[in-house]
């Protein structure tokens, strides 16, 4: 470790862990590690409006110093503004940013930096693998949902109308650079969206990290809730010390499943989409309602019923479970979304019809990642579970009262 940061490796991707202290310069960190550690002729920022407002010429004043400091550094950069939201990561939008570059004369040695959260992340990483067959990309993510989880591991993707991140690759960022200090701007239901993942990677790997997760709510969470500025969000620094240790630790997780099975060839990476089967579908249909980590907080506790159901977990640790996402203010039940005008729209058929295109099936058999236990997995990968048994487990869940 130096000067605070945490450095881990992810298949080609540095992972850069920053310090949570207020007195770290982590913009000029992240200018100093970009253009002295990838030359280029031109740095390209992407990111999206609301991030724009809080981060982007902060970032772009960072390089240019990095930049101007040195006489033999003639780079440019350039800033690209995407519209914000899931609905906007589509093939439209990437077509357009990449005309844009075209006619902006960037060449296949331009760095592409993804300032931003996971639609950010995703669909720029997709316009860097595709461009010109291929640019450098860096991940700079500004929420939790994205350092936990979606800059990590490469893949990057598109929605479509039939369902999420269906057209994509695997263009693993040079670096990554993980800095609680963007969490500061973020309001209280994006950290709720993240602490979703961060849960989900304690439930398949780290029991300990599970219980530790659990009994900290109120430490983590009223620092959201409770103490807040002028612009309705906040973030004490001691809590975000203590949540940068999970955030740590969730990484560490997912790159050792991820370097096991870069390409998900052996089936090994699907561990990280425990709650993904149901949970995408749910989100496909409540789009832009509900966001990701949400429906994947459904999507676990229905899954973890199955396993339930199938003698492999205890009835007690789904309601561990379950307590654990209530207690960072997530949803368990698809109940929880009745008050969404897409609502009508999560029926056990339009669910298992969604989940039939799933990236993880084995033909027309449907794939899910079975608990053992809070903290262990029932098999090395997804299970093959029957539709019936599946669409048990729904219709229940949209029965309970």
């Amino acid at each position: 470790m130096a000067d605070g940061i945490e450095i881990k490796v992810c298949l080609d991707s540095q992972i850069h862990i920053g310090s949570a202290d207020s007195s770290f310069d982590y913009l000029s960190y992240i200018a100093r590690s970009v253009i002295h550690g990838l030359p280029s002729s031109a740095y390209l920022i992407v990111t999206d409006r609301n991030v724009a407002k809080f981060h982007l010429t902060s970032l772009e004043a960072a390089l240019h110093a990095v930049i101007e400091a040195n006489a033999r550094i003639s780079s440019k950069v350039s800033t690209y503004i995407m519209p914000s939201g899931e609905a906007t990561k589509t093939r439209e939008t990437k077509a357009g940013m990449e005309d844009w570059m075209l006619v902006s004369g960037l060449t296949r040695d331009t760095v592409v930096i993804a300032l931003g959260g996971g639609v950010v992340g995703d669909l720029v990483g997709f316009v860097a693998a595709t461009y010109m067959r291929s640019v450098r990309l860096c991940h700079v993510p500004t929420t939790l949902l994205a350092m936990v989880d979606s800059s990590v591991g490469g893949k990057v993707a598109v929605d479509t109308p039939l369902g999420k991140n269906m057209i994509g690759a695997f263009h693993p960022a040079k670096h990554i650079f993980v800095f609680p200090h963007f969490l500061v701007t973020l309001p209280a239901r994006e950290v709720a969206n993240g602490m979703a993942e961060v849960i989900k990677t304690a439930a398949i790997r780290d029991s300990t990290m599970f219980r530790l997760i659990a009994s900290s709510a109120a430490d983590i969470w009223q620092a959201f809730k409770d103490v807040k500025d002028a612009s309705g969000t906040c973030m004490l620094e001691s809590r975000l010390h203590f949540l940068q240790s999970f955030i740590a630790s969730s990484i560490a997780i997912k790159s050792d499943i991820v370097n096991a099975d870069p390409k998900e060839l052996n089936g090994t990476r699907n561990l990280v989409n425990f709650g993904h089967t149901i949970g995408h579908a749910i989100e496909s249909l409540l789009l832009p309602e509900a966001l990701h980590g949400e429906a994947i907080a459904v999507g676990m506790c229905l899954e973890a019923r199955i396993a339930v159901t199938k003698g492999h977990l205890t009835i007690s640790e789904l309601r561990s479970l379950r307590d654990c996402l209530k207690a960072y203010d997530l949803p368990t039940s698809m109940l929880d979304f009745a008050k969404c005008a897409s609502a009508p729209n999560l029926t056990v058929d339009k669910l298992l019809d969604r989940m039939a295109i799933d990236k993880k099936n084995a033909g027309i058999a449907k794939k899910v990642v079975l608990l053992s236990s809070l903290g262990s997995t029932a098999e090395k990968q997804a299970s093959i579970v029957e539709d019936a048994h599946i669409a048990a487990v729904i219709a229940a869940d949209k029965e309970e009262s």
